[in-house]
């Protein structure tokens, strides 16, 4: 007879996979707010001299006053960061464990923790000059006539804190560096463009400095939300056709792939990454079309006011220039774009595990590999999970529970517990323990995708990924940190102890930059993953089948022919 204790854990884990009869899709992302850095506030810090531009052309220095909450309105708040405010949102240490593990659809309402992206790279936020020939379809030196034509593939991971770019014109493939912009020289830094948009007094939106504007955030969530309504998302539009505009102009003036471009008639096609669960929901993926679609074609224009932006967004025109509808990707996908399309790849059960700056990202999906070369492969998905655990919520609860100030740059790698103790006068213990408390929910989050995709039906229990070797994907700017992989080490040795098997994981290690870039490193090519997975065409990379259109898999024995049936006299 069992012991009480084992009796005990028998009825939890019973009750866990009771919630996850259904679909794992309920919790609400978090919510996104922006506190500028020190730098965007003060008027006595003059701006250096970027790439391109002489000091002639620097933006006159001034104050943001208010930053807005949601893109339609403004969130009025003093602009230096305050330790503890009033009515701060539970951070993710303080949410209970029932929510750090897929449920079923439920009608509870959940509060979703404030997300303060931080970023100060010591320098405002200014468009440079030469950024003007983005407006152009064609090279500035393009000679017109007859040119062979050339196919470009802009890639736009568009993020809840960050964007990241990639282009694929002809052989080259191109990073987008947003430094001139940002002013942030960092190896990761200048490779990420901060979510954000200023909106001038006259209703124009930019990326500059200017007296009594307002700097918008929250671009991409809040779309999610609107899905299904008509309402203009001005500041995402705009913020999109900046990032366009950009992209076009740096490519231009890179170097190598730059010069093959002026004997060439670019043929443009343009994809944008969804996050996995929206993407399940066609009005969001209709949505996400639009606002691709409206923000190319003010991107090759002139004003970015607000009223040019709704008439561009009720117009709904299609996108001059094109070659085709700009493709809207599930994130997960482009990340493994690059396996999907690889000898390495292989046909069944599989996991990614995200790790951003606001969520973690889990998902358990099959392979289903064409039968030619020509069909691409098939991705049913199984079981998802989105949390507030990104590297932004592990800063914050380091810096909560060890009484520090909030003050970390979320586009810099998360420092290891050592690095961190010794440069804040801490113990490694103290560090050790605050962050244990972190690894047990995301340890949880994990567990609750990877239970219920090896027990409930509408998974797959009978996988040989189970006997052999799960294969397991991690990603995101955070993947190479040290707390986020101490967690997967302790979902794996549980498995293990709970299925009795000597091999739980099997990662698969991917490199989206290869061998071209052997500059960039394994953490620029985990940021820049999903964007350069973009740049590949949006219709061999995978369709995706949503979680809803899954039967439950049944994999019945093979029926035992009789011997004699076969060899038996005539």
């Amino acid at each position: 007879m069992k012991s009480w204790k084992e009796q005990l854990k028998d009825v939890k884990r019973a009750l866990r996979e009771t919630d996850l009869q259904g679909e794992i899709r309920d919790e609400k992302p978090a919510k996104v707010d922006f506190e500028p850095p020190k730098s965007w506030l003060t008027d006595d810090r003059s701006i250096s001299k970027r790439d391109g531009e002489s000091k002639g052309n620097s933006r006159p220095a001034a104050i943001p006053s208010t930053v807005a909450e949601r893109q339609t309105g403004v969130h009025h708040r003093v602009a230096p960061t305050v330790r503890n405010p009033v009515q701060q949102p539970a951070t993710p240490s303080a949410v209970s464990s029932s929510s750090d593990k897929p449920s079923a659809p439920s009608n509870r309402a959940t509060t979703p923790p404030v997300f303060r992206p931080r970023i100060d790279g010591g320098h405002a936020l200014v468009m440079p000059e030469w950024s003007e020939a983005g407006r152009s379809l064609q090279h500035p030196d393009h000679q017109g006539g007859r040119a062979a034509p050339m196919v470009v593939r802009i890639g736009v991971d568009f993020g809840t804190a960050f964007t990241k770019v990639a282009i694929r014109a002809g052989v080259d493939l191109v990073p987008v560096d947003w430094f001139a912009v940002t002013g942030d020289e960092s190896p990761t830094g200048r490779y990420v463009m901060p979510g954000f948009v200023v909106r001038a007094p006259d209703g124009e939106y930019c990326w500059r400095r200017l007296a009594e504007s307002n700097v918008r955030g929250n671009l991409k969530l809040s779309v999610i939300e609107m899905a299904g309504s008509d309402e203009c998302p001005a500041a995402t539009l705009a913020y999109l056709a900046l990032v366009i505009r950009y992209a076009r102009a740096f490519l231009y003036r890179h170097p190598e792939a730059g010069r093959k471009l002026v004997a060439r008639s670019l043929r443009w096609e343009l994809n944008v990454g969804c996050p996995t669960e929206p993407h399940e929901k066609p009005e969001v993926v209709r949505l996400f079309g639009r606002i691709a679609r409206t923000a190319w074609r003010l991107a090759a224009g002139g004003s970015l006011r607000e009223t040019d932006i709704a008439a561009a967004w009720v117009a709904d025109e299609a996108a001059i220039g094109l070659e085709t509808e700009p493709g809207v990707v599930p994130e997960f996908v482009a990340q493994i774009a690059g396996y999907l399309g690889s000898p390495q790849v292989t046909g069944g059960l599989h996991a990614l595990i995200d790790v951003g700056a606001a969520t973690l990202d889990v998902a358990t999906f099959n392979v289903v590999l064409g039968n030619d070369l020509d069909s691409s492969p098939r991705i049913p998905i199984f079981f998802s999970a989105v949390r507030p655990f990104g590297t932004y919520y592990l800063y914050q609860n380091r810096h909560d529970k060890l009484d520090l100030d909030h003050v970390w740059d979320d586009a810099a790698p998360v420092e290891p517990a050592d690095d961190f103790a010794k440069r804040h006068g801490k113990r490694r213990s103290e560090v050790d323990a605050v962050d244990l408390e972190f690894v047990n929910r995301v340890e949880s989050c994990i567990t609750g995708v990877i239970d219920g995709t090896r027990t409930n039906a509408r998974g797959d229990p009978q996988s040989s990924a189970w006997r052999e070797g799960l294969p397991i994907f991690i990603t995101g700017g955070g993947s190479g940190c040290e707390v986020y992989r101490r967690a997967i080490e302790a979902v794996q040795i549980d498995l293990k102890r709970r299925l009795d098997a000597s091999s739980r994981f099997r990662f698969v290690e991917l490199d989206p930059l290869g061998a071209k870039f052997p500059q960039f490193g394994t953490d620029i090519g985990g940021r820049l993953s999903v964007a350069i997975g973009l740049t590949q065409d949006a219709e061999s990379i995978a369709r995706v089948v949503p979680h809803r259109d899954i039967e439950p898999i049944s994999r019945t024995a093979k029926e035992r022919v009789d011997h004699s049936e076969i060899y038996g006299d005539r």
